[in-house]
């Protein structure tokens, strides 16, 4: 065999699963074309196949190199001097006219053959059979080889995707859930969440989006969804473990009006007992405000404080204060009370944020009340429509509340495929994919970054740790893996890694993938845009991917400079429109998109 046009050298040393190859001196060409293709020998990344009787192994060459010439023995390598060599990672083996398999039940020994694979091999290797294998894309080794993920792995053990500013991954990741709901899978659900608003154009006939300003579809969580610590830390900036006073005082009344409507949820009535102060069960945060705002401000007309001296009755609906007659000096009246709560404070921050318009999609529900729709009714719209995948677009929410909304997300999402994980359409009856863009500005690594919380943190890593027992699995988004947490990062079973020029970011990847393959680590910098090194669960083998072009583009392309500044120069720029549009927060495109409409309140 050392005659066939594939004979690429000898093995000459084995360190468990590390083979290094001596290549023969007498091939006749750094290029053969074997079957009418072209060849190149000693590709960092390309694959061997060291034939040992009816087995087959197969390797991935992880460095290329020279001993020096000069008269000694290099003992590191076991190679005479002035010789080529590879460095093989072993990676699997076939048997007769089985399939791949990961792993090997042979080691090659000295003088074993190895040659090159051609793409019949390489067919054998990837696998392109199985009914949970979707096609992405091509292989950089054989472009006319499709290139094929499992289904099935890249849900139940997760994903990264990873890559620098411009390396492509927005493309990826359309062109990844476009391929993952394709027509094969009708009944496909995955959920993004978008901070910048990039995919409402790319996935727009396979997506519902849902958006702030959205007239058919606008962005809603409830404020009544998010936990007792959610809700102090949004209203009043509560930070700290310990509870004071007004902590206390909250905590009472909101559990009080939890318990009021218990019995009259659309979804379903509960107990009394059954309700905690973070039940998802809803309060009127406007009526909540009143209460305590009219106890600060209230005084008497009399020493017994029986009379109040009320001039006009304020309402909760229209955030109008109560008005009392302002308390007189020393022993006259108006009196003070006897005592206060100390919510002066909480109730000016209160207010301040329900008079801000920036936070209507949060504090002002509209038609979510429980009574006319519920959580339920939300969670379906979100996940069970007539759309493969649900955009849930967040450009138009504070930054400093992604982190507060995206948990309070996750954990609605969680909380109802957990709970009815057993039951059809729903849980494990019906998995769901979690994509969470831009992952490293709401999931920071040590959970230290401005206006982080941790309560994306600590929903997302829940999902990461637990969510595959109720059919639940993630894909998270990063430029930044050196930024990421570093427990979601460790349990994703997948990795698509693009051009990552920082070696931070590389040594991340390097110490976090499964398969340890430090010279394929290496070319990370070296790929080209749209070009992916998959490794991991989802792949039978590590491999560099081409993906196509998705059209539509999402909304993350650069700006074209040059284009641009040789226009003509605009004399007025309309910055006064910028200026409104930014104080009234809605959008100053000059497109069909609609303008922002704030939900109709009802007072419950």
């Amino acid at each position: 065999m050392r005659t066939d046009v594939t004979f690429l050298g000898l093995v000459r040393r084995v360190v468990g699963a590390k083979v290094f190859v001596e290549i023969s001196q007498d091939i006749p060409s750094a290029s053969p074309i074997i079957n009418g293709r072209l060849y190149r020998l000693g590709q960092v990344g390309s694959f061997v196949r060291i034939p040992l009787g009816f087995i087959n192994l197969y390797g991935i060459v992880a460095m290329v190199g020279a001993s020096p010439a000069v008269d000694q023995m290099d003992t590191e390598s076991a190679l005479l001097v002035g010789q080529r060599w590879l460095e093989i990672q072993l990676l699997g083996e076939s048997q007769g006219k089985e399939g791949f398999r990961r792993g090997v039940s042979l080691f090659p020994t000295l003088d074993d053959e190895v040659h090159i694979v051609t793409e019949d091999d390489l067919a054998v290797i990837y696998g392109t059979s199985g009914p949970s294998m979707v096609e992405i894309g091509t292989h950089a080794a054989s472009e006319s080889l499709p290139a094929m993920i499992d289904l099935d792995k890249i849900v139940t053990r997760h994903a990264a995707v990873l890559g620098s500013t411009g390396s492509g991954k927005s493309n990826t990741i359309a062109g990844l859930l476009k391929a993952l709901t394709g027509g094969a899978f009708p009944s496909a659900r995955v959920l993004v969440i978008d901070p910048h608003g990039e995919y409402s154009t790319a996935l727009q006939s396979v997506a519902k989006v849902w958006s702030i300003g959205n007239a058919s579809s606008p962005l809603i969580v409830p404020y009544w969804a998010l936990s007792f610590d959610e809700l102090a830390w949004f209203l009043v900036d509560r930070r700290t473990a310990s509870e004071s006073l007004q902590d206390t005082s909250l905590r009472d009344y909101i559990s009080e009006k939890k318990r009021e409507r218990c019995s009259t949820l659309k979804a379903g009535a509960l107990g009394v007992d059954e309700v905690t102060v973070d039940s998802p069960v809803p309060f009127s945060i406007k009526d909540l405000w009143y209460f305590f705002d009219r106890k600060e401000r209230v005084t008497y007309k009399e020493i017994a404080r029986t009379t109040e001296a009320l001039e006009s009755e304020g309402s909760a609906g229209t955030l109008t204060p109560a008005r009392f007659t302002p308390p007189g000096a020393g022993s006259s009246p108006p009196f003070k009370p006897t005592s206060s709560l100390g919510m002066a404070t909480y109730m000016s921050k209160t207010l301040a944020r329900l008079r801000d318009r920036r936070f209507d999609f949060l504090l002002n529900p509209g038609s979510y009340d429980g009574s006319e729709k519920d959580l339920d009714t939300l969670v379906a719209e979100w996940i069970n429509h007539d759309k493969a995948i649900t955009v849930l677009d967040l450009g138009g929410i504070p930054f400093e509340t992604t982190d507060l909304i995206v948990g309070v997300v996750t954990r609605i999402l969680f909380e109802a495929m957990f709970w009815g994980r057993e039951l059809p359409g729903i849980g494990r009856q019906r998995p769901l994919l979690l994509v969470y863009e831009e992952a490293h500005a709401y999931l920071p690594r040590g959970g230290n970054a401005p206006f982080v919380a941790g309560y994306a943190g600590r929903a997302v890593r829940r999902i990461f740790k637990e969510g595959r027992k109720y059919g639940i699995g993630a894909v998270v988004v990063s430029q930044r893996p050196s930024e990421l947490d570093e427990t979601i990062l460790s349990q994703c079973g997948t990795f698509f890694s693009l051009r990552l020029s920082n070696s931070e970011d590389q040594g991340r990847i390097k110490s976090t993938i499964p398969d340890a393959l430090s010279g394929l680590v290496d070319l990370l910098p070296a790929l080209r845009t749209g070009e992916a090194l998959i490794v991991g669960e989802g792949v039978q083998i590590p491999s560099r991917v081409r993906l196509p072009l998705v059209e539509p583009r999402p909304r993350s392309n650069d700006p074209d400079v040059s284009v641009e500044w040789k226009k003509a120069l605009v004399a007025t720029p309309e910055y006064n429109k910028a200026i409104t549009a930014w104080r009234r927060q809605r959008t100053t495109s000059t497109g069909s998109t609609p303008k922002r409409t704030t939900p109709t309140s009802k007072k419950r």
